[in-house]
């Protein structure tokens, strides 16, 4: 089934986003979407997302209309760490739902996990976060609602095929969102 290869999907999408240090005061992201990336994110044959029309969902993407040159570097790290905090508690919640092999899940976890250690140990996060106070706040709680509709839309739906489909479809999209946020982190860096 389609949706054993969501796991897969989102570790090879997650390797491709780097995190690496330039020195202990300069953070360096990059973003590399090669061709196998590319495919991945076209990869939903179009027969089973024919079958799963009558399922979509508009999860209502919270930082779809807010334009990324909008967001200074504090908050756009607060919403990478959250959109990474709200994939890996999706992925935990649902390993013991036999829907993928565990093997999977483990390797998504795993690279999940090693993304928001990179994320929370950059220099002055904290700081950055606090400083932009109610403003990142309500950035987290937009993104923490709406990995809950998600999580209610799949609860609802009995976590059937067309669910994770859909799903599937709308991690790609945040996935997305992901490179450009980094890519725009890696230019920030780049161009003081």
């Amino acid at each position: 089934m389609i949706h054993k290869q969501l796991p897969d999907m989102v570790l090879l999408l997650l390797a491709s986003c780097t995190v690496s240090s330039l020195d202990s005061n300069l953070i360096l992201f990059q973003s590399r979407m090669d061709g196998e990336s590319l495919q991945l994110l076209k990869a939903l044959p179009i027969s089973s997302s024919q079958q799963c029309l009558a399922h979509r969902k508009n999860f209502l993407l919270p930082w779809q209309p807010v334009s990324r040159h909008q967001y200074q570097k504090g908050h756009a790290l607060a919403v990478l760490h959250e959109i990474l905090q709200q994939t890996f508690n999706l992925f935990q919640t649902h390993v013991s739902l036999g829907i993928w092999e565990e093997s999977r899940v483990e390797r998504v976890l795993a690279a999940l996990h090693q993304q928001l250690t990179s994320v929370e140990s950059l220099a002055g996060l904290k700081a950055e976060q606090k400083r932009g106070g109610s403003s990142v706040q309500s950035l987290r709680l937009r993104i923490k609602a709406y990995f809950r509709r998600i999580h209610d839309y799949l609860e609802s739906q009995r976590y059937s095929s067309c669910a994770w489909i859909i799903v599937q479809v709308e991690l790609n999209r945040c996935m997305v969102f992901v490179f450009r946020l980094t890519g725009w982190l890696s230019k920030q860096e780049l161009d003081p």
